[in-house]
């Protein structure tokens, strides 16, 4: 990635900020410089970047985990993952596998896919999975059609790819991967064994 797509003028940038969101802005890549040599999965599955990191794609029988971070933690400097393009299984009988671990937010940014696919286990340690808020003044891509995500979402902060007037994704399809219980990719963050009962109660 060599640049990333400007903000639009107007109040497609203060807006955003006025809701409270903080590191908000495209994060949408404008030009990028492309390896043409392919690099294999490691054997371990695990990648780590630590920097901010866009991913895209499409995996055929492997397991894979991408992680950003940077350390020693700070808020300040903390790392998210964006997705803009479609991010796919080949299967979807647990032979594919991906989770995307940000140590900040799980971002879809401005020049998103109007039609969106992310097949994966999502988790914002810190932040939240979503989109920022995009105004009519960020131009065309404030409004997307569809989102369809077939995995699972950890968020800290609630999460979220739409806003109650209209912008954002219109229609959002979320569907657990029941092949994480038991096959998740590797080395994921895990909760306990079995599951409990944390609280009942009769409301009339």
């Amino acid at each position: 990635m060599t640049s990333l797509v400007p903000t639009p003028g107007g109040t497609c940038g203060t807006n955003g900020t006025a809701q409270g969101q903080s590191g908000w802005g495209t994060w949408s890549i404008q030009t990028e410089a492309l390896v043409s040599s392919s690099v294999p999965i490691p054997s371990n599955g695990l990648i780590f970047v630590e920097d901010h990191a866009w991913v895209r794609g499409q995996i055929d029988g492997a397991r894979l985990t991408i992680a950003s971070g940077r350390f020693p933690d700070n808020p300040a400097t903390r790392t998210s993952i964006t997705v803009n393009s479609n991010v796919l299984y080949t299967n979807t009988n647990g032979s594919d596998v991906l989770g995307l671990v940000a140590q900040n937010n799980i971002n879809v940014g401005l020049a998103s896919a109007d039609v969106l696919r992310i097949d994966g286990a999502l988790v914002a340690q810190n932040g939240r999975a979503g989109r920022y808020y995009y105004n009519s003044s960020c131009g065309t891509g404030y409004t997307r059609s569809m989102l369809t995500l077939f995995g699972m979402i950890a968020s800290n902060q609630r999460y979220g790819f739409a806003y109650t007037d209209g912008t954002g994704y219109q229609l959002r399809n979320i569907s657990y991967d029941g092949n994480l219980l038991y096959g998740p990719s590797p080395s994921f963050p895990l909760t306990g064994g079995q599951y409990e009962r944390f609280m009942w109660n009769e409301v009339q």
